[in-house]
């Protein structure tokens, strides 16, 4: 019986050695596992950091491009306001100036007759400046002995009354 308590408690032994070995190589095969689990979560880490640097980057220039598309809009809606006062402002002109060449169209038979006045006065003037400037030209030509002449107006001058 002695020898079954020697031989259990070697056995016993032998277990808490083997148990021993086991857990010593659990233990380093745990402890690589930490080890990479260490490094894969420090690249990760990395990872995610330079991602959010990135999305930090993009979100500051989708901010910048919001911004510039808003001032862009608001331009816009300015120039829309001012095309539409522009239109207002020609069919303010066109208006006017239907207006005006109805009162030049039809005018007045006062105003008729100085329009019709003026427009002989202005005719006589301006038969008397080429006559002036045609004798005027004919004294440059008999003085340079040239035989070029200017041909005479066709029309004769008369006022109406």
């Amino acid at each position: 019986m002695n020898f079954l308590l020697y031989a259990s408690a070697a056995i016993a032994a032998l277990a808490l050695v083997i148990i021993a070995i086991f857990v010593i190589i659990t233990y380093k095969s745990a402890k690589k596992t930490m080890d990479d689990v260490k490094q894969t979560v420090s690249r990760v880490e990395t990872k995610v950091t330079n991602i959010t640097e990135k999305a930090n980057g993009l979100l500051e220039k989708t901010n910048h491009i919001a911004e510039d598309a808003e001032q862009k809009l608001q331009a816009f809606e300015q120039l829309s306001k001012s095309a539409k006062d522009l239109e207002q402002t020609t069919r303010h002109l066109d208006v006017s100036f239907q207006d005006i060449a109805q009162k030049v169209a039809n005018p007045p038979e006062k105003e008729r007759k100085i329009m019709e006045q003026a427009s002989v006065v202005t005719e006589t003037i301006a038969r008397i400046y080429y006559g002036f400037k045609k004798e005027y030209a004919k004294r440059q030509s008999a003085s340079v002995k040239s035989d070029k002449k200017i041909p005479e107006s066709p029309k004769k001058l008369e006022y109406h009354e």
